[in-house]
């Protein structure tokens, strides 16, 4: 308790002491913590390992890090760590990392990437479970561990044994040790420094100076370091002590409680004590002091508690701290001396933007936040100058003797009196005397003396006699940015938007230099910001966004340079030569040494040291000395080019992780194929799935491992060498199996490159069809094929024979059944027209008064089986037409109970013969879209079959379900067996079996009525019941939402009803029978002789010889005949102009809509179906021939109905357009006669004359005097004219004639007509 309060005691004294040790020079310290991915910012230990990953011990997990990311080992994640509360690293030289822990030791196996506790057992029965103080080996490589409360442990490595020298629990804790040669030395604690052999066979003997004094005497021990001169330095809770082994002197360096030591070079000495680093100098016998500031600095230890030192293989100094994370200070190859608003330089500006040197070495800087300020190089110190006429946004600087000249932004423009210090301030005015603006950018003093301004709205001359400003009229309004007097004492004028401007001081003239789209030789940009003349009297432009370029005084052309010359940025704020000719760049993106000879570069970036990536508008300066100085946005840098060294650390290149599919993947975690380490593997097998894997990479170097460089390039798929990404991840994707070479190369900071790199082995083995094992198996397979093969070879041919037989009676029977069918569907087409012969004549003698009971009775019988045999050449063709899918339906919302119940009607009484108990069952009403006539064919059907088979019964029974409707009919005959259930639904297939065998019919009925329901989109069949025969018709419920079937035809329907008056005159109408059947064609003109006088003809090519010779007023024609058919003759006819207005009534034995439409299409007034009734025939010629003779009569009686309604066709309507426009252009020529007509219509005489008396039923003259009337009628209806104008207008001669034939046209007097 007592040695306690003397710590705490001491400790408070030390806290007391200052921050800095009073020296110029600064520490400049990057910080890794708990924000960059360290586990915690309690670091005890630090250790850099054989391989070069940096490894920090926390209070909270053990952490690996490689410069681009951490790798963190918990107890949590199962990684094998027992205790998370890490006190001490070691790494054994066989490379296993020994980690002391507040609970025990762990071994980690960085081939294995496993952690093991080490839980051996020593000789003395005890074992290591508690805190570990510290882990060393000796130089026979056995590890030595000081465990509190546990005693002193040597593992002997060849033996496998654990010793332990100090079981003594009365003793101290051992809390530091070391070797020298054979002697051991330890110390314990709050006790003594003690020294014995390494075999701890003599006593411990107390460490005693020269003088016999026990130095260590109730003190603690933390650390202990080898230095020169055969010295030993000790750190404990007094300090740092010196012993000297040679003469054991001792000398007390320092008074710091040190926790940890570590040489930095031979002679320099860092001690981390708990109040920051003291940096000890040997050789001077001088110290510094380096701690945390008060104000938070970036650059600065992050905590004074220091726990850990360790330098690199790169000479870089890993700090450990309490609460701070690791702080680490890189050897300075590059050394950036940065200037920024910290403790020892408070209130300074972070904008650094103007540097302007004086007589006395000193500089004046510019800030746009904070300034004036006056630096002093030699000192360090920055002092600000402060006056309220000083604005503090500062853009300008010139020095002019006794007084320095600050132009501002917005503040106008100052001259200083450097020895009064006091200000004159001038700005904008009235007078054209004053500042053409208050925004100074430049501020330029010429070798003659004179002083140049530049604004914003151009440039001035300051006049020193008169104290003004002189405005040069070329830059009014003009943004100057930079002014430069040349060597040849040329002035340029850099603006921000109109290029640049040179003052020829031979010429005493100005020219301006400005980009120029298509000329890659002019200026880059015309937003030029600083100009820049170096050594060999070359000027360099800096640009706005265009990067900089060279100007060629010889051809006054630019030479560019920009990113796409590997710059890092087209924006460039200043340029500045060092003493070896380097060009110094300062961008948006990093400072660049630029060597304009060779044209290598050199880019510096925050990773090197630079305060901020981001420079400042031509802020640059360089002394004489030749230290250069740059404003960035976070202070300014000085440096001296020639300190700069190269980094000659070539870093190892590692892979430090694997990821299959994104998954990490280590040694034995699920799915892995890695057997070791992929940090350590030569060889990566991998299983044809795993061929999608990523690697992170990294190169161990950590002075600036941001600006580390990685190439990879995977040999055997990769042409060329890649770069790898800022986050060291490299993918592959969908690799094909095969062997790679993985080859992976990296660079420090400055370029230097390990060619050697690593190289990894990888194959990807292929999917196991592709494999060894899977070809064996196929080579077996493909021989138990062929024997196979040769087994099957007689039986596949017994087999084929048996299917070409099989084939061969299918294809007769297909045969034979497309024969019947089309013998049949010829058949049936032939016996319509004899049928019609038969039929039409038996009509006639049923329809005369003069025939007897019986001879009638007869003749019934007669009509009936003639109607029955239609019927049945009907249905024949029916099938046919639904078999080739020419069936077309007219669907139309339909009760189908209707329909049932009308024909369930029609079957009562047959049913009632056979005396049979006929039901139905239906509902009221079941509405849906079907074709009324097909569904009842189909009800017929099963009907007649039902009543032909039924034995006592026949039950025929409708449900209906929202979405269908179901008709079953049942009877109780000879039940058919199932496997024959489907086959009567076949064409001409009937069920032959007892009594079924005398009945009679086609084998058609059922195929057509299953066709037609399939139409539908319903089905037919049969169920599975074994007492009776059902037929179960299913339909879909459905509405016809929109017309989906060929609208009907306009065929005069049969009933059409005889007209009242007969058609005056005896062949007054003269028509042409066209049909290649003689009986056919006889009949007819029997029918017709009487009323009407007949022509005939064979063919359509007789036909129209007929009609050439002969004026014919209609048109009854066959559709099927030899060389021109029906068809083709009413085409014809329709598209001929001089027989276009003949009716057309087509006769056919084609019954199908489809055929129907073609015959309307083709121009036919009539469609008339075979076997046709001759009533039926003699209507529809009698109404289209009286319908024809009222349209004319109405035209010639009428006064005001035009020709054009004469038109049936549109020939026929485009002839009486022409004809009128004739007439009506010749009307007031009374010689106009059928001669001019026919001339100026390009017709024949005869064939106008037959045209006419066609259409108009009148002679050509006729047609001319009626036009001359009806026009006359219109003028007098106007009443614009008198009467006997009116004559005179429409081509009469006479008065007295026009009243004449007025009167006999329209049966009035002109004069009455007006009235």
């Amino acid at each position: 308790m007592k040695k306690n309060i003397q710590v705490l005691i001491y400790l408070c004294i030390l806290s007391s002491l200052p921050c800095y040790a009073g020296d110029n020079t600064h520490y400049y310290f990057k910080t890794l913590d708990i924000q960059n991915g360290l586990s915690q910012n309690t670091v005890n230990t630090i250790l850099q390992d054989k391989q070069g990953f940096m490894w920090f011990g926390t209070q909270d997990a053990l952490n690996r890090y490689d410069g681009l990311s951490f790798r963190i080992f918990k107890r949590e994640d199962g990684c094998g760590l027992g205790n998370n509360f890490i006190t001490v690293l070691h790494e054994d030289e066989e490379g296993y990392i020994w980690i002391g822990t507040g609970a025990g030791v762990y071994i980690y196996n960085p081939v294995l990437e496993s952690i093991t506790a080490f839980d051996m057992i020593s000789d003395t029965g005890d074992s290591i479970s508690r805190n570990i103080s510290m882990i060393d080996s000796d130089e026979n490589g056995n590890v030595w561990i000081a465990s509190n409360d546990e005693g002193f442990f040597k593992y002997n490595r060849q033996q496998k044994s654990l010793h332990n020298y100090l079981p003594d629990k009365e003793l101290e804790n051992v809390t530091y040790f070391w070797f020298e040669g054979k002697t051991c030395w330890l110390s314990l604690y709050g006790d003594n420094l003690y020294q014995t052999d390494i075999d701890f066979k003599s006593p411990l003997v107390p460490f005693k100076d020269i003088n016999g004094n026990e130095v260590f005497k109730d003190c603690i021990i933390y650390a202990q370091v080898q230095g020169p001169h055969n010295c030993v330095y000790v750190g404990s809770l007094k300090g740092l002590t010196e012993i000297n082994l040679t003469t054991r002197k001792t000398r007390h360096l320092l008074d710091a409680y040190v926790r940890t030591l570590q040489f930095n070079s031979d002679m320099e000495l860092w001690a981390g004590t708990e109040t920051g680093v003291y940096i000890y100098d040997l050789a001077k016998d001088k110290k510094r002091h380096v701690t945390m500031p008060y104000q938070d600095d970036p650059y600065a230890l992050s905590d004074n508690a220091i726990y850990a030192l360790c330098k690199d293989k790169e000479q870089t100094m890993w700090i450990g701290s309490y609460f701070g994370g690791v702080n680490y200070y890189p050897y300075q190859w590059t050394y950036f001396e940065k200037f920024y608003s910290r403790d020892d330089i408070r209130n300074f500006g972070k904008r650094v933007r103007e540097f302007c040197a004086v007589d006395d070495g000193t500089l004046w800087i510019g800030t746009e936040d904070k300034g004036l300020f006056h630096f002093d190089p030699e000192s360090g110190k920055i002092a600000p100058f402060e006056h309220p006429l000083i604005y503090k946004n500062i853009h300008g600087l010139c020095h002019d003797g006794d007084y320095l000249w600050v132009g501002t932004f917005s503040g106008g423009l100052n001259k200083i009196n450097l020895h009064t210090k006091q200000v004159t301030h001038y700005q904008k005015g009235e007078d054209t005397t004053s500042l053409s603006a208050n925004d100074v950018f430049d501020i330029y003093k010429t070798t003659t003396g004179k002083l140049l301004v530049g604004t914003t709205s151009g440039l001035l001359s300051y006049n020193q006699s008169t104290d003004n400003f002189t405005r040069i009229p070329q830059f009014e309004n003009i943004f100057i940015y930079h002014i430069l007097e040349d060597f040849n004492g040329n002035i340029w004028i850099a603006t921000y938007s109109n290029g640049v401007f040179r003052y020829d001081a031979t010429s005493k003239t100005w020219k301006n230099f400005v980009w120029q789209a298509n000329d890659s030789t002019s200026l880059p940009g015309n937003k030029v910001i600083s100009i820049y003349e170096d050594s060999q009297k070359r000027l360099w432009f800096m640009t706005q966004g265009a990067g900089f370029c060279r100007f060629d005084l010889q051809t006054e052309t630019f030479v560019r340079y920009d990113m796409s010359h590997g710059f890092p940025s087209n924006v460039i704020f200043k340029m500045i030569e060092d003493s070896e000719h380097n060009l110094w760049i300062t961008t948006s993106n990093g400072l660049v040494c630029f060597n304009p000879k060779t044209n290598n570069k050199h880019l510096y970036t925050t990773a090197n040291g630079l305060l901020s990536n981001q420079f400042n508008y031509q802020s640059g300066y360089r002394d004489p000395k030749g230290r250069i100085y740059f404003g960035s946005i976070n202070g300014f840098i000085a440096f001296d080019p020639k300190s700069f060294s190269e980094n000659t650390f070539i870093p190892p290149v590692v892979i430090t992780d694997f990821f299959l599919f994104n998954k990490r993947h280590s040694v034995g975690s699920q799915g892995s194929p890695l057997k070791q380490s992929i940090t350590y593997a030569d060889v990566l097998e991998l299983d044809a799935e795993q061929n999608s894997f990523s690697f992170h990479v990294a190169a161990l170097s950590y002075l600036a491992p941001e600006m580390n460089q990685l190439l990879y390039k995977l040999e055997g798929f990769d042409a060329e060498w890649y770069p790898v990404g800022r986050t060291g991840v490299i993918n592959y994707s969908n690799l094909p199996y095969g062997d790679y070479l993985f080859r992976l190369k990296g660079s420090n900071s400055d370029g230097k490159w390990n060619e050697a790199g690593r190289v990894l082995k990888i194959r990807i083995n292929p999917p196991f069809y592709l494999s060894p094992w899977a070809y064996i198996i196929y080579v077996a397979l493909i021989i138990l094929s062929i024997i196979s093969i040769f087994y099957k070879l007689r039986e596949r041919t017994n087999r084929k024979h048996a299917r070409e037989m099989e084939r061969f009676e299918q294809e007769k029977e297909r045969e034979l059944y497309g024969a019947k069918i089309d013998f049949f569907t010829n058949v049936a087409h032939e016996i319509r027209t004899p049928l019609t012969l038969i039929k039409s004549p038996l009509e006639n003698v049923l329809n005369s008064a003069n025939l007897s009971n019986k001879v009638k009775d007869d003749l019934e019988i007669m009509n009936l089986n003639t109607n029955r045999l239609l019927d049945l050449v009907n249905q024949l063709l029916d099938f046919r037409k639904t078999e080739r899918q020419g069936f077309q339906l007219n669907l139309a919302d339909c009760d189908v109970v209707d329909i049932l119940q009308s024909t369930y009607k029609r079957f009562t009484l047959l049913a009632r013969q056979k005396e049979l108990d006929f039901t139905l069952d239906c509902p009221e009403v079941a509405y849906t879209s079907v074709d009324r006539e097909e569904i009842t064919k189909i009800i017929s059907n099963l009907l007649t079959n039902a009543v032909k088979y039924a034995a006592t019964y026949i039950r025929v029974r409708m449900l209906l379900s929202p979405d269908s409707l179901q008709l079953s009919v049942c009877n109780d005959g000879p039940v058919i067996p199932l496997n024959m259930r489907e086959e009567i639904f076949k064409p001409f297939i009937q069920y032959q079996s007892g009594a079924l065998r005398s009945v009679s019919g086609t084998g058609i009925g059922l195929a057509l009525a299953r066709s037609l329901a399939e139409l539908h989109g319903g089905k037919l069949s049969m169920d599975n019941s074994e007492d009776c025969n059902c037929f179960v018709l299913t339909l879909p419920v459905k509405s016809v939402n929109k017309e989906k079937t060929v609208p009907d035809v306009a065929v005069i329907p049969e009933a059409l009803p005889l007209p009242e008056e007969e058609l005056p005159g005896q062949h007054h109408h003269t028509l042409l029978l066209v049909e290649d059947n003689p009986e056919m064609l006889a009949f007819v003109m029997k029918q017709l002789y009487s009323d009407y006088g007949v022509l005939t003809a064979s063919n359509g090519k007789e036909a129209l010889n007929v009609l050439k010779e002969n004026t014919v007023n209609l048109v009854v024609s066959d559709i099927m005949m030899p060389e021109m058919d029906g068809l083709e003759l009413c085409d014809y006819l329709k598209s001929e102009l001089d027989y276009s207005h003949i009716p057309i009534i087509l006769l056919t034995a084609k019954t199908t809509l489809q055929a129907k439409i073609e015959g309307m299409k083709s121009g036919a007034d009539a469609y008339i179906e075979k076997p046709f009734s001759v009533e039926y025939l003699k209507v529809c010629i009698s109404n289209l021939l009286s319908n024809r003779e009222k349209l004319r009569a109405s035209f010639a009686n009428s006064p005001f109905v035009q020709a054009n309604t004469m038109a049936m066709t549109k020939a026929d309507e485009t002839f009486l357009k022409k004809l009128n426009e004739i007439v009506v252009a010749n009307m007031q020529n009374p010689d106009f006669c059928l001669d001019n007509m026919a001339s100026l219509l390009n017709m024949s005489r005869s064939s106008l004359n037959r045209k006419i008396k066609g259409v108009l039923d009148m002679t050509p003259n006729d047609y001319i005097r009626l036009e001359r009337l009806k026009k006359a009628a219109q003028l007098m209806q106007e009443g614009d004219c008198m009467i006997n104008e009116i004559c005179y207008m429409v081509g009469f001669n006479t008065p007295s004639y026009f009243t004449k034939c007025f009167q006999k046209q329209f049966g009035i007097l002109p004069k009455d007509f007006v009235k």
